[in-house]
């Protein structure tokens, strides 16, 4: 089972084993720059890419399969049918049933992170640990949700510990890559991420990763992962948006556009049209980005950003009474979001230039 959460920062381990490995030849010649641009700054920054074949897998013993008892497909079912809670009920009673069941675990753990319970999820993949040594997605998880804690030293120290019991793993060097970043280390994360790359290059949330990575850090080379990710979660509503969104983020706007369209065919939200908006803004199509955050408000009308940048569009159109009223739906709808104060001060100064405006054509009919 596969969890792809919005923008993550941290590794979804779990990828889609259907799916075959991309072809590296088809990326265009610029992408082709972008993925070379990735290995030479690991080169550059005194990296190695040529030791990266998984080492010899340490003498930890495997359990055998677990036999399922019925609530594990119970539990799957409901996963895939977005109740989590009734997944995460399912998956406990299956453990219950069979407490070797370790993959009952894993999925406990996945059904507690869809739930917002990071606590219990990582109490599961500690079990599952305890239970396989050697599961390594267990390890990368608990190792990402330290991270997301802040803990960066205790998400190393776990990565470390997963290696030891499974040398090569892609999700773990990923793990390893991604409390590094987070630490402020880029030059020993990129050379993690590229190695966990080199050792599973069929793992989009892999190439997702590096991605956000190379964004945040202003580093070329962005698309080129982007490109390999997006045709291994075409099915993935959630990852095509959070790829339409580092497009953006890298500056390509065109495929940005691309990619949040073909995510609005499949399911029409706010988020997808706000994201797909700001591309066509990038690309000087002023009237198709306020078609498209129109379109946003109206479809999910409770998606804040939606209304904030309309708000901003429609300032712009010195449309000031409309941008304040939008203005003040954002601040209602996350009066603790990241754009509030940035939607106070401007509602103030929409409001401002409309009774300004207001002033003004009542004097001009009075003249009159």
């Amino acid at each position: 089972m596969r969890t792809a959460p919005r923008r993550p920062s941290g590794v979804s381990s779990a990828s889609c084993s259907c799916c075959s490995q991309p072809s590296r030849g088809a990326v265009g010649t610029s992408r082709e720059v972008g993925a070379i641009l990735t290995i030479a700054f690991v080169v550059a920054c005194g990296g190695s890419t040529s030791a990266v074949a998984p080492a010899q897998p340490a003498a930890v013993v495997a359990p055998a399969p677990p036999v399922h008892t019925p609530e594990f497909a119970a539990g799957v079912s409901a996963f895939d049918q977005g109740d989590y809670v009734g997944a995460k009920a399912s998956f406990e009673t299956a453990f219950k049933g069979n407490p070797q069941d370790y993959e009952a675990l894993w999925n406990l753990g996945q059904a507690c992170e869809k739930l917002g319970d990071n606590q219990s999820a990582a109490t599961a993949y500690r079990a599952e640990i305890a239970i396989k040594p050697d599961a390594d997605r267990a390890f990368a998880e608990l190792a990402t949700l330290y991270v997301a804690e802040g803990n960066t030293d205790k998400a190393l120290a776990t990565a470390s510990e997963g290696l030891a019991n499974r040398p090569g793993s892609a999700v773990l060097h990923g793990a390893m890559g991604l409390a590094l970043a987070t630490r402020g280390d880029k030059d020993t994360a990129m050379q993690q991420f590229v190695q966990a790359i080199q050792l599973d290059g069929r793992d989009p949330n892999l190439e997702y990763l590096v991605a956000v990575w190379l964004n945040r850090w202003h580093e070329r080379g962005a698309a080129a992962h982007l490109d390999l990710a997006l045709p291994l979660v075409l099915n993935d509503y959630a990852m095509v948006v959070s790829i339409g969104h580092e497009y953006r983020m890298a500056g390509e706007f065109d495929s940005c556009v691309r990619t949040l369209s073909t995510a609005i065919q499949a399911r029409d939200g706010g988020e997808a049209r706000t994201e797909r908006a700001l591309c066509k803004l990038g690309l000087k199509d002023e009237t198709a980005a306020l078609s498209d955050l129109k379109n946003a408000v109206t479809v999910e009308p409770n998606y804040p950003q939606a209304h904030f940048f309309l708000a901003g569009r429609l300032a712009g159109t010195t449309h000031y009474r409309e941008a304040a009223e939008e203005y003040a739906i954002y601040l209602r709808l996350a009066p603790e979001g990241s754009l509030a104060e940035q939607a106070s001060v401007r509602l103030a100064a929409a409001q401002d230039a409309a009774a300004h405006e207001k002033e003004t054509t009542a004097s001009k009919k009075k003249a009159r």
